[in-house]
């Protein structure tokens, strides 16, 4: 979308959120992940392929996570409870009733905690190179050694033009990366995100931990994941399908976390989210679950059935 069709929301916290809404189509929302900038994402060979591939086949929406991109920078508040309300509050500025949600890395979390708590909204759930338990929730000793290690050089070398730093860290996201790919990763991170938030946002997605709430997922969920991702091993995907009812599972052979414009699997992995939204659209509404029905019959029950019993127990002055 060109700079007119950036739009911007507030949070419950006074936060200001930019999304954009393009393509035509059934409704597809991507839930936020960090390094993304609405406008900027569209010139980028890392995330520009995306873009137009949802954007061909569905009325795509995408937001900029709070500090980074075009929202707020300074926020007091990145939890993973405010990431829930922050997706939220986009889709209602957007005016969204129902639609199928894309969880990417660590927004899959979040996007499955907004499922849990609005299943009548979320028609289908994907999830790509994501996980239940964030890298010190995993208890692996070494990828936490490791983890601390890149947070400490995010606060020195993120977004400088640091050929060690930007390596170590490009090379675990986009291994397959070719060298103009990697030269437009670095200026990603100059770009979406300052050297502070990058390391509090990171310090967050490490202690996520949705594992409790995955039997409790009840829209169709499909799970893809790269068997060589470094960032979100694939054990993490398996740990979605094996635990969320029904979830069907695509394996992709890449190496890469964020799958890049050149690879077999950036195609399998477009053929896989339209196969799976087609078919979700073909089935039957949902029908609200026996708490759903009964909730709405007290509902109903108490408005219209005994409003004058209600103004009896009331002072007559007041009423």
């Amino acid at each position: 979308p060109s700079t007119a069709d950036i739009r911007f929301c507030t949070t419950r916290d006074g936060i200001k959120l930019a999304y954009a809404q393009s393509g035509g189509g059934p409704p597809l929302v991507r839930a936020a992940h960090w390094m993304s900038h609405l406008s900027y994402d569209e010139e980028s060979p890392i995330w520009r392929h995306w873009i137009e591939g949802l954007q061909s086949e569905y009325s795509f929406l995408r937001y900029d996570e709070r500090c980074n991109g075009l929202s707020d920078w300074v926020a007091e508040d990145v939890s993973f409870e405010a990431m829930i309300t922050d997706l939220e509050a986009v889709v209602d500025a957007a005016g969204l009733d129902r639609f199928t949600l894309l969880g990417i890395s660590q927004s899959c979390a979040v996007s499955i905690a907004y499922a849990v708590r609005n299943p009548h909204r979320v028609s289908s759930l994907v999830l790509y190179g994501g996980y239940a338990r964030g890298w010190r929730k995993r208890a692996d000793a070494r990828e936490i050694a490791l983890r601390e290690a890149l947070a400490t050089l995010m606060r020195e070398g993120w977004g400088r033009d640091n050929p060690i730093f930007r390596q170590l860290f490009a090379q675990r996201f986009v291994p397959g990366a070719t060298a103009e790919q990697l030269s437009w990763f670095n200026e990603l991170q100059r770009r979406t995100v300052s050297p502070e938030n990058a390391w509090r946002l990171q310090s967050m997605a490490g202690d996520i931990d949705v594992t409790s709430l995955l039997p409790h997922v009840k829209v169709p969920t499909l799970v893809i994941h790269g068997r060589g991702d470094l960032i979100s091993p694939f054990e993490c995907g398996k740990e979605f399908a094996a635990a969320i009812p029904g979830a069907q599972f695509v394996p992709l052979e890449s190496d890469n976390h964020i799958l890049l414009s050149q690879e077999p699997a950036f195609g399998e992995f477009l053929r896989a989210l339209r196969t799976f939204t087609d078919q979700m659209r073909q089935r039957p509404a949902r029908k609200p679950d026996a708490i759903e029905s009964r909730r709405l019959v007290t509902v109903v029950g108490v408005d219209i059935l005994h409003p004058l019993q209600a103004i009896e127990d009331v002072d007559p002055e007041a009423t």
